[in-house]
């Protein structure tokens, strides 16, 4: 969702929350441990097994660990998301990284349509947030302002293309990949990356070359 409300969640962040942990710690590591139990629950059970109670149960620790930063459930979902969208951030740069500005749209659109890692977790999180949260909630307004900012990055990427009608090309992208999650949720197994792969590799081409008064 650069988009995919795709890729992984490697947390690089140098500590593990099974790890023994230390008396004072940083609040960047603190958060990652947290979002990565909180993910653990989430892939095991959806977001009804997240709680704070559970979350703490998994670091290994008292509530406390967990309600000294992230006092609510809404909370801890917030987080996650966040720490998601940071790891999709940073691997969406290093996908591009080096690429021709008018080769950018169908590496994004490539890396977007791929499941690996943690996708299916963070698909399933997302999905299930979109379709749940109140409206107003932070989780559910941290999803819609990534979705705006990943068309917006296909648009630009469009336009570096040379597609002849940028944004109609990023709308179109951007409904596909969205669907596509939906998709690979139902019926992983029948949209193997070898079947999405080249499906999206032709879409773009397709896209780029189209006659925008057609």
């Amino acid at each position: 969702m650069q988009q995919r409300c795709t890729t992984v969640l490697y947390f690089r962040w140098g500590v593990r929350y099974r790890d023994a942990m230390p008396m004072e710690i940083d609040l960047t590591q603190r958060l990652a441990m947290i979002a990565e139990a909180t993910l653990d629950l989430v892939a095991t059970g959806g977001i009804d097994a997240v709680s704070i109670r559970a979350v703490a149960k998994r670091i290994g620790g008292s509530t406390t660990l967990v309600t000294n930063y992230l006092p609510t459930r809404e909370e801890l979902l917030r987080n996650a998301v966040e720490h998601a969208l940071a790891a999709w951030d940073a691997e969406t740069e290093g996908v591009i990284e080096g690429a021709a500005e008018d080769e950018r749209l169908a590496v994004m659109a490539r890396w977007a349509s791929s499941t690996t890692g943690d996708d299916a977790v963070l698909r399933r999180l997302f999905m299930e947030i979109l379709g749940r949260s109140e409206p107003e909630s932070d989780a559910v307004a941290l999803l819609r302002k990534d979705a705006r900012r990943a068309h917006e990055g296909l648009s630009a990427a469009a336009e570096a293309a040379g597609a002849a009608d940028a944004a109609f090309t990023a709308d179109i992208l951007h409904l596909v990949l969205r669907g596509f999650y939906l998709s690979s949720l139902e019926d992983p197994q029948g949209w193997p990356g070898d079947r999405v792969g080249p499906l999206i590799d032709r879409l773009v081409r397709v896209l780029i070359a189209a006659d925008p008064e057609t």
